[in-house]
């Protein structure tokens, strides 16, 4: 029998993110995910540690990240500790799931990080970007600092309770310096780049 922490490093996290909705829209996106992986495993971060999905979306930004449609999986322990903090309806309807870990740590100061492990989504509009820079490598590269920006927005909400533009913003800046630095490391890891055009 598996432990719960077990569980979550074998179903979430930076491995295991779920982006097979927007690689229906554009296959390459797996790549721009690998590249978002390479650059969490160079840089020593965790962005995408909890993201589960990475899921389409249909509007007039790259990307989107949407705190209501979080979700959370709960060690039992701290589980049985939060029934008694919380209301009912509040267990029962999912409400939880939505407040960010920061907020929660507050009622359960002493919760072990590990027994409460969001896994939340996050959104790109993968559509809107292949059609406006017409490049494999500029979508590419797009798609994933748009993920860098979507997914610092959780760790934010997560860490500190609130989110704003500046941080993302800087996230997404210092990925693109990364990419522009590596890119030739980045293609010996990441071997379909090869057949990518600019």
């Amino acid at each position: 029998m598996i432990t719960f922490l077990e569980f979550l490093q074998n179903t979430i996290g930076t491995e295991n993110v779920d982006s097979s909705k927007v690689e229906q829209i554009y296959n390459k996106t797996k790549i721009s995910v690998k590249i978002v992986q390479l650059y969490d495993k160079m840089t020593n971060q965790s962005l995408l540690k909890n993201i589960n999905t990475i899921a389409p979306l249909s509007s007039n930004v790259y990307g989107m990240y949407l705190s209501k449609e979080n979700k959370k999986i709960i060690g039992n322990k701290s589980y049985e500790k939060l029934k008694l903090m919380f209301p009912k309806d509040m267990m029962l309807n999912q409400k939880l799931q939505t407040l960010p870990n920061a907020v929660i740590k507050k009622y359960l100061p002493d919760m072990d990080e590990r027994d409460l492990q969001p896994s939340d989504t996050i959104h790109v509009n993968v559509k809107k970007i292949i059609n406006e820079l017409k490049s494999d490598k500029k979508s590419i590269i797009e798609i994933a600092s748009t993920i860098v920006h979507e997914a610092t927005h959780e760790i934010e909400l997560q860490t500190t309770g609130t989110t704003n533009e500046v941080g993302p913003k800087n996230a997404e800046k210092k990925f693109i310096d990364w990419v522009e630095k590596n890119w030739k490391m980045i293609i010996t890891r990441i071997p379909e780049l090869n057949s990518i055009k600019d």
